[in-house]
């Protein structure tokens, strides 16, 4: 019995890819840093873990929704203004760096083309991103981050169904 035989891989969409891994490493691992000097490594890694699925997105919602309170807590408009561009940036900034990505796994690997496998991929990546951001206390390890990137994910593998049906179509 022959094996299946796996379709060539397009060399713009590697490449592509390739690119789009190194911004993304770019943007997770070298850009911030969370280290706290007074602090030891531990006291780091516990201050800067989430577990609370929503506490996160919460605050921004809350400063987002409450623009009166925040401006009379914070005396000042501009400091207001900052935060909720802050809160609207890490939300859907979470969401829109990872529909990429959600898109690229079905793409570049046909095992990956059913939801769930996606899902479980992208989890596991999530996960271990999160995990080495917090070793390194390169970032933080919030369960929000997530959560939005998973929905940035599936939005992606969304948006690669919708035109990979599109294209077999066209080829019937």
């Amino acid at each position: 019995m022959m094996a299946k035989k796996e379709k060539k891989r397009n060399p713009w969409e590697a490449l592509l890819f390739l690119a789009y891994a190194g911004i993304m490493l770019y943007f997770l691992f070298f850009r911030t840093r969370t280290a706290t000097d007074g602090l030891t490594y531990w006291e780091q890694i516990q201050r800067n873990c989430n577990w609370i699925p929503w506490k996160t997105v919460g605050n921004y919602l809350d400063v987002l929704m409450r623009p009166e309170y925040y401006i009379a807590k914070w005396e000042a408009a501009s400091v207001y203004r900052y935060q909720a561009a802050v809160a609207v940036i890490n939300i859907l900034g979470n969401i829109a760096m990872f529909v990429p990505y959600g898109a690229f796994l079905p793409a570049m690997w046909q095992r990956l083309r059913k939801a769930w496998k996606v899902f479980l991929a992208g989890t596991l990546s999530i996960f271990a991103v999160e995990i080495c951001q917090l070793l390194t206390l390169r970032g933080r390890f919030d369960i929000d981050d997530v959560l939005l990137n998973m929905i940035g994910i599936m939005l992606g593998y969304g948006l690669w169904r919708l035109t990979h049906r599109s294209s077999k179509k066209k080829k019937a």
